[in-house]
């Protein structure tokens, strides 16, 4: 059994349930679980601890989902807030304490939205924080349909699935502004932004879509699949 370590979308509780509920609490929408509901795949939930080191944590899996969510704090990558909504750093750290347990462990990872950002911003990259001041669509916007095509990098995992183009679900509003070291981009949009990066080792792949609300996720999930065992 294949068991898929799968990081949490960290929601605010009411603040006055807060001395019975606590600051947060932890979920995903079910368009994951329908993703993940594969054949000798077991995915869990990855919640925050401080008993545990990621390490340690980590020795149970196979593979890490990096899920999508809200923005992070512009301080991780050492600028102003310049267009981030409502930006937290406390999943943020989190999520790059597992990323760089899971890079240390060679495992394979697969970032979604977030979580190909929180890749990037852990190698040393910052974000466009706001894609409307570069003229570009952004999430909420009748510029932004919820699917756009993307062009995808030859010699790619993404271009081994899909071919020169694949159409994908976008609901976002920052992007990766530079390929982090020891990545290669693997897709972009029409304008341009990066959209999808890979790993020189082929063992991580990011993706600024949504695959688990489009055509593109059992794909890019069963070629994640296929990395385990092999480093």
């Amino acid at each position: 059994m294949i068991k898929a370590a799968v990081t949490q979308v960290w929601y605010d509780n009411d603040p006055k349930t807060h001395r019975a509920y606590g600051v947060f609490q932890y979920g995903l929408n079910q368009s994951y679980a329908n993703l993940l509901d594969h054949p000798g795949l077991l995915p869990l939930a990855l919640l925050p601890t401080d008993s545990i080191t990621p390490d340690d944590i980590l020795k149970n899996f196979d593979i890490l989902i990096l899920t999508g969510g809200g923005d992070p704090s512009p301080f991780l990558f050492g600028r102003e807030d310049r267009g981030s909504r409502k930006p937290r750093p406390y999943r943020s750290t989190w999520d790059m304490r597992i990323y760089h347990a899971a890079r240390e462990r060679r495992m394979p990872i697969l970032g979604i939205c977030l979580g190909m950002q929180l890749m990037g911003i852990a190698e040393g990259v910052a974000l466009i924080q706001d894609i409307p001041d570069t003229g570009v669509f952004h999430d909420g916007s009748t510029d932004n349909p919820a699917s756009h095509p993307v062009s995808l990098s030859p010699g790619t995992t993404l271009h081994s699935l899909f071919g020169e183009k694949t159409t994908v679900s976008s609901f976002h509003h920052q992007v990766l502004e530079e390929v982090p070291p020891g990545y290669t981009v693997s897709a972009r949009s029409s304008d341009g932004l990066i959209e999808a990066i890979e790993s020189s080792d082929g063992s991580v792949l990011g993706v600024q879509w949504h695959p688990e609300r489009d055509s593109t996720g059992e794909p890019i999930l069963e070629a994640m699949l296929k990395l385990i065992g092999r480093s």
